[in-house]
């Protein structure tokens, strides 16, 4: 009886992983699956590490961003943002005394940067209807100093013709 059971439990195994193909079919899928974005994964982060992302600065983007805050003021109207800056993003590197520290990525060296300075405002005009109102002309001066951390004297707000 023993040996009928036996044979009954390796027949078992066999026949119903035949039987069910829809169930062998999901797992295989499912280990596919387990697989698959581990892989995909890795691979993804190995890119990523030997690249070294630059902080992104536009006077174009910084404008825009601006000119969209700019409009929700109350009484402003439609808003057009010139900003003027004095050089380009400057990168500030790791030193040790004088020698740059390098780091090994993927097989490569590359700098070791601290920190990114963006370009200093040097003024900005802004060209809005609402700016008869002296009101409106405050209230866009105040929110473009604490954007770009200029003076009032360096933002001039004009009315749009």
């Amino acid at each position: 009886m023993e040996a009928k059971d036996k044979n009954k439990a390796k027949g078992f195994k066999l026949k119903d992983l035949l039987k069910n193909k829809y169930a062998l079919i999901i797992l295989a899928v499912g280990v596919l699956l387990i697989l698959i974005p581990n892989s995909g994964g890795e691979r993804k982060k190995e890119s990523t590490d030997s690249e070294i992302e630059i902080p992104a600065f536009t006077l174009s983007r910084e404008e825009e961003r601006l000119q969209k805050q700019l409009s929700k003021i109350k009484g402003a109207g439609r808003v057009s943002v010139l900003l003027s800056v004095s050089g380009s993003v400057q990168r500030q590197l790791a030193e040790s005394g004088e020698e740059t520290l390098v780091i090994s990525a993927s097989g490569g060296e590359q700098v070791v940067d601290i920190y990114y300075v963006n370009p200093e405002y040097t003024g900005a005009v802004i060209v809005c209807d609402g700016a008869q109102s002296a009101q409106v002309r405050l209230e866009i001066t105040r929110a473009v100093c604490a954007f770009t951390g200029l003076t009032s004297v360096q933002v001039m707000v004009i009315a749009m013709a």
